[in-house]
């Protein structure tokens, strides 16, 4: 069978790279049936939906916004207060994990995706009768009669897909026995259709304060101001459902110790990127099966928590899904054995942390359960070609978000039956994050008695295969070829539309 090889493309703010990736052999495999495939299969629709999440929160953003000095400072400086553990629910399929929050006067409840990707937070609004609208839970004025909306205070969300489209609304929000009265947050009058299947009804944004978009306080903000917490610090470990049905927990201005395997002196530490205004951090490179795939200078990623999967520029996907056996693509789609067991960490600094199977490894496409998806998924979804990591990944660590020392930390996590709802003795005050160690040996941070090895040996990987493809004026591509490889450049070369009107 002739393959096309398509060129791929990097795309920054003032220029073009193309590039040529290595593929996966599949000479002994017909596309078309994947398709066939594809179209009955469900795992393949719900794999979709969460890509679609992803792209619709990143594919609005320009990456341009810096942090500064201020970020990372304290709010108000107070005795340290936590709002103690709270609960994370999720769906069957782990797409996202939520809390409950009930909504002004009347209590009304809703699911909202805790979300380090974005710092806002919205719900529809009765007002919106779009399928997206009508298929979850909306809030007006017969729900509250404390609500408060600005109609002259406004926001747009452009997506590359679809837009949300609302007014500034303010009222009281509720979770556990924590309650926030006049909160502002933006309710929402048009939601693309894009949010239509997705199990949470808006977005509890828990990204940094300069990130917002509606221009108000943030959630973690308000927490601060109501004296709730007195740290602009957060920490969350997301379950599997499969393993331990709703048993994650999130605790805001504090660390659960008892979620970790050696407490919180065994959590390790990582700089947050200043260049951008997002959870973003340094990964050093990737070892699959003792062998580093050797991303040379590593990779800026955003570590988020409302984002299903591992999304990364489609070359970056081609090169570390060389080094398991019987990989097949289907342009951004990768499908791998069910059966794999290649042992794949992520490593930061000199830490790597171990991804479990059962995350990476996704649904069966076929009745014989022999080829399923990866959930790493070759798409670029920042424009500065950082990586996504979502839930895939951190379902293996309990997580950290310091903005009081611009920090990310991990550790490995404990899990437990559900926690309480009260204040533990085992939550504590964050420590000042000790800097990682930088000798020349990785440190392999691995839950007790895993069987797994101490040490990953520094070592080289495989020599990337490459296949010349014909420029994108060659008559060997079609017409259709083009337009599409050119379709795509706009798409990234768009500047996103973001209207705050005051």
């Amino acid at each position: 069978m002739r393959l096309i090889v398509i060129t791929y493309f990097a795309v920054c703010i003032n220029r073009i790279n193309a590039f040529v990736p290595w593929r996966p052999n599949t000479s002994d495999f017909d596309p078309s049936t994947l398709h066939s495939i594809e179209a009955s299969s469900h795992a393949v629709r719900r794999h979709k939906l969460r890509i679609a999440h992803a792209s619709a929160k990143f594919e609005r953003r320009t990456g341009t916004g810096k942090l500064n000095a201020a970020s990372f400072s304290p709010l108000t400086r107070r005795e340290d207060k936590t709002s103690g553990p709270v609960d994370l629910y999720s769906d069957p399929n782990d797409i996202s994990y939520w809390v409950n929050v009930d909504v002004g006067s009347s209590g009304k409840s809703f699911r909202l995706v805790v979300d380090t990707g974005s710092a806002d937070t919205w719900i529809p609004s009765t007002e919106c009768k779009s399928k997206s609208c009508l298929a979850h839970r909306t809030f007006g004025p017969d729900d509250s009669s404390t609500l408060h909306v600005t109609s002259d205070k406004t926001f747009a969300i452009a997506y590359a897909s679809g837009n949300v489209e609302g007014y500034i609304a303010k009222d009281t929000l509720k979770f556990g026995s924590v309650t926030i009265d006049k909160m502002e947050f933006g309710l929402a009058k048009m939601v693309s259709d894009d949010f239509t299947n997705f199990p949470v009804d808006g977005i509890l944004g828990l990204g940094f304060p300069s990130a917002s978009i509606l221009k108000v306080p943030t959630f973690i903000e308000n927490l601060i101001s109501h004296n709730v917490i007195s740290k602009h610090i957060f920490g969350a470990y997301l379950h599997r459902t499969a393993d331990n049905k709703n048993g994650g927990t999130i605790t805001f201005g504090g660390i659960d110790a008892s979620r970790i395997e050696g407490g919180v002196e065994a959590l390790k530490y990582y700089d947050v990127n200043t260049t951008t205004s997002l959870w973003s951090i340094r990964l050093s490179d990737v070892v699959l099966d003792g062998q580093n795939a050797n991303f040379q200078e590593g990779r800026n990623v955003i570590i988020d928590t409302g984002t299903a999967l591992i999304l990364i520029p489609p070359e970056d996907a081609l090169k570390l899904h060389q080094f398991i056996p019987g990989t097949k693509s289907n342009g951004e789609t990768f499908y791998i054995p069910c059966s794999t067991d290649i042992s794949l960490q992520f490593q930061f600094g000199n830490d790597a942390y171990q991804l479990s199977g059962k995350d990476y490894v996704g649904d069966p496409i076929d009745a014989q359960k022999e080829l399923c998806l990866s959930l790493i998924v070759g798409r670029s979804v920042v424009r500065d070609g950082a990586w996504l990591i979502g839930d895939v990944f951190l379902r293996n660590v309990y997580s950290v978000f310091d903005m009081e020392n611009g920090k990310i930390g991990f550790g490995i996590p404990v899990p437990a039956v559900r926690a309480s709802s009260t204040i533990s003795s085992a939550i504590m005050p964050t420590p000042i994050p000790t800097s990682t160690s930088t000798s020349g040996q990785v440190n392999f941070i691995k839950p007790t008695g895993s069987g797994l090895p101490d040490q990953i040996a520094n070592s080289t990987s495989s020599p990337i295969r490459t296949t010349t493809a014909p420029s994108l004026a060659s008559s060997n591509y079609s017409k259709e070829y083009r337009f599409q490889a050119l379709f795509a450049i706009s798409l990234f070369t768009l500047h996103n539309i973001i209207a705050i009107t005051i």
